[in-house]
């Protein structure tokens, strides 16, 4: 007669399905690889006209979606306005500070908080 084997703890159970992670910094190379690299668009004049439209109307404290270069990437973003300078061309969003060459984009986002 077979020996007849104990049930396993539930615990001991999942363990088994637990993902194994044999190549360590795999996720974080393949995260990297995510990130999309591209030249630079240049603004037509209508293009910076608008962006400086736009700039024009943000206000510290208020929510806006930017889409900006750093590098050869392009990201996106959004965050309360903490300042804007056009002397020194540059804009704060919470605590990142954007020189405003590298600008594509600028929406200020409704905000069911403001007043």
């Amino acid at each position: 007669m077979a020996a007849r084997r104990g049930k396993m703890d539930c615990r001991d159970r999942a363990k088994q399905f637990m993902p194994f992670d044999a190549l360590k910094g795999l996720r974080e190379a393949l995260a990297e690889k995510e990130h999309i690299l591209e030249e630079r668009r240049i603004l037509s004049e209508d293009q910076e006209e608008e962006l400086d439209r736009k700039l024009h109307e943000l206000h510290p404290g208020d929510l806006a979606e930017i889409e900006y270069y750093q590098e050869e990437e392009r990201l996106h973003l959004e965050g309360r306005v903490r300042k804007i300078d056009t002397a020194q061309r540059r804009l704060w969003i919470e605590d990142l500070e954007i020189p405003l060459g590298d600008l594509q984009s600028v929406n200020r986002v409704e905000d069911w908080l403001s007043p």
